[in-house]
């Protein structure tokens, strides 16, 4: 179905806001969704190629339009800037990304984008200017499709990457991010000219799909996010003994793989142990040497370890690494454990909390605070500045696929909460 038609099918029951078109925000989802759409009816829009240059072409085309005053930064973060009555003071900040991952979906990183401008050209109609200038940004690769890592606009801008690093990033076919960058005109032997300075923005505000089932299922239309997981990688080997499946008694087996298992199944438990916000993945299993009349000699796993908080992911990777121990010791097993990532988390500042819960008994939308478990842009700045995360629902909590999808009563609720918070921040 034409993604335009089916975000029309809820514009009936959209609330109505002052200065917020429905029919615009959807307008615009469809005409953002058919840049780098595939025959899978996804989207494919990878940093520095062409389906990436459109997108941000039309979007800039939108910000001229709206009269801001629009600057692109010498690796391709794109701003659009509406100056305050007093323009010495710090700018809030407003945006995501337009780049996707293979066969994506189209709102993960648009809508952010396009919910921005919208609630600044809101502001200009209602207001004409608020007291802070009101900055919308559109950051370069977010999802780090081409050259893995991803986040890399927002790192360039707080200043976590060198000129040294774009030449180590490579996509499949050899090419790296510096020689990427110089192909499509950017220079990128000029990254301090691309910094931020965290002393002239007072906040960041992201909108964002929720990539999972909390929001539909409570039937809540916007959440508050509390605060952004940091991720932490522990790689475990487990070794055993490779031997026959068919003559080996099990009562003499040094099973890897069964090991492997009792680990998977006591990992599953810790988090409820430790938070209600801790989750813990065993997303990665490789077995040795995976016959399957053959008992596996070994086996490597890695745990995908994320909470809110810092003490209690620690605490959980803590726990873990003991179950390893004891299960090891169970099956006579060799264990060894090695923490491969460890990221800290982002707390969404109290105040800033409550400026978004404040908007949204304004508007008397129905909300609900919850974590963010994935990346975005904003647990890049929020290292450095005060950043918070508006969810909307996603239907099924399909994300990253082409059957994303998010309501347009929805997304015109989140723009609204969106709308609402920068007035409250910019007056």
């Amino acid at each position: 179905m034409n993604i335009k038609k089916r975000l029309l099918e809820t514009e009936p029951v959209c609330r109505d806001y002052l200065s917020l078109d429905p029919g615009i925000l959807a307008q615009r989802l469809s005409e953002m969704a058919e840049i780098g759409k595939t025959q899978n009816s996804g989207v494919t829009r990878f940093v520095y190629t062409d389906e990436e240059a459109e997108a941000k072409a039309l979007f800039r085309s939108w910000m001229e339009q709206a009269g801001l005053s629009v600057r692109e930064d010498e690796v391709g973060n794109l701003y659009g800037r509406l100056e305050g009555t007093n323009p010495d003071m710090p700018a809030v900040l407003t945006g995501s990304h337009l780049d996707t991952v293979p066969e994506g979906g189209a709102f993960d990183g648009a809508l952010g984008c396009i919910s921005s401008l919208m609630a600044v050209e809101a502001v200009i109609e209602q207001e004409g200017r608020l007291t802070h200038p009101v900055e919308v940004a559109v950051f370069i690769d977010e999802e780090g499709a081409r050259f893995g890592g991803g986040l890399l606009g927002s790192r360039i801008a707080m200043g976590e990457v060198t000129k040294e690093d774009l030449f180590q990033m490579k996509d499949d076919y050899d090419t790296t991010a510096a020689e990427a960058m110089k192909r499509s005109g950017y220079t990128p032997n000029k990254l301090n000219q691309c910094f931020l300075s965290p002393e002239t923005i007072e906040a960041f505000l992201e909108v964002h799909v929720e990539q999972g089932k909390q929001l539909e299922q409570a039937d809540s239309s916007v959440g508050i996010v509390n605060g952004i997981a940091g991720p932490s990688w522990l790689e475990i080997t487990l070794k055993g003994e490779t031997d026959h499946a068919g003559n080996t008694p099990m009562d003499m087996r040094r099973d890897a793989a069964a090991a492997a298992a009792e680990v998977m199944t006591a990992v599953e438990a810790v988090p409820d142990e430790i938070s209600s916000t801790a989750v813990a993945t065993v997303g990665k299993l490789t077995l040795s040497p995976n016959g399957s009349n053959v008992i596996a000699g070994r086996a490597d796993l890695i745990v995908d370890i994320r909470d809110i908080e810092e003490d209690t992911r620690d605490e959980m990777i803590r726990r873990i690494e003991q179950v390893v121990l004891d299960i090891a010791e169970k099956r006579n097993v060799e264990s060894e454990t090695l923490l491969q990532v460890r990221i800290p988390p982002v707390p969404v500042p109290q105040w800033l909390q409550h400026r978004m819960e404040t908007a949204a008994k304004t508007l008397e939308l129905p909300y609900q605070y919850l974590p963010s478990g994935a990346g975005h842009d904003a647990m890049i700045l929020g290292r450095y500045i005060p950043s918070g995360m508006i969810f909307v629902p996603s239907v099924e909590g399909r994300s990253h696929s082409p059957e994303e999808f998010t309501e347009l009563k929805d997304c015109l609720d989140g723009t609204a909460l969106l709308l609402e918070t920068l007035k409250i921040a910019g007056n």
